[in-house]
């Protein structure tokens, strides 16, 4: 090899360690990802959000969404909870509402998940069955999960009052994915209803 091609190939290996040290520790998207319980990407479920919080993710069985931030050598990176959250425009949270339960560090280090009580609402005036929430990571989308969102309140005011409790009704007997508390395939029932009346004048953002 001439000392022309080892000057090439030693430059090459100086820029490459260069890159991988300049993105050591930052969130890479290709890299990181995130699961709904199953450990594997994807997947199907909904969550019931309401302003004062919901019991649970019902993924579809109180599954969780697992997250798992990378730098762009797979090694794991360390990320602030608050840093990390669920985000789509037709959901509103409240505030801290969608933020993930822990910070990636160790003993755990690129890991945390979603399992607590998600705090919010909905947009009643438009589609529920078109949410595909987002998993952001400083501000880095990581993952689309196709994971429905139906909430109590109605019109994304931090409140369920009789406000939403006019939007329930028009939904009542039709189909509305905002409102289809027990996923009956979109059909508002009195099982619905009865969901409802349950954060009627008693649940709000905190």
């Amino acid at each position: 090899m001439t000392s022309r091609k080892i000057f090439v190939l030693m430059a090459a290996l100086a820029l490459l360690a260069i890159n991988s040290v300049a993105y050591a520790g930052i969130v890479d998207p290709v890299n990181s990802y995130a699961t709904l319980g199953d450990g594997a990407p994807g997947g199907n479920g909904f969550i019931l959000v309401a302003p004062g919080g919901a019991e649970s993710f019902i993924i579809p069985n109180n599954w969780l969404i697992d997250v798992y931030l990378q730098d762009a050598a797979t090694n794991p990176v360390e990320v602030i909870s608050s840093d990390i959250w669920l985000d789509d425009p037709i959901v509103a949270w409240c505030a801290g509402g969608e933020i993930a339960d822990s910070s990636t560090f160790a003993p755990d280090p690129g890991h945390t998940t979603f399992s607590g009580t998600p705090r919010g609402g909905v947009d009643g005036t438009q589609d529920c069955a078109l949410i595909t929430l987002d998993v952001v990571a400083v501000g880095n989308i990581i993952q689309d999960l196709p994971l429905a969102v139906c909430s109590p309140d109605l019109n994304a005011d931090g409140h369920v009052t009789v406000a939403d409790f006019g939007l329930f009704a028009t939904s009542y007997g039709g189909i509305s994915a905002c409102a289809d508390y027990n996923r009956s395939g979109g059909t508002v029932t009195v099982a619905d209803f009865g969901a409802f009346a349950g954060y009627f004048n008693i649940s709000d953002c905190p």
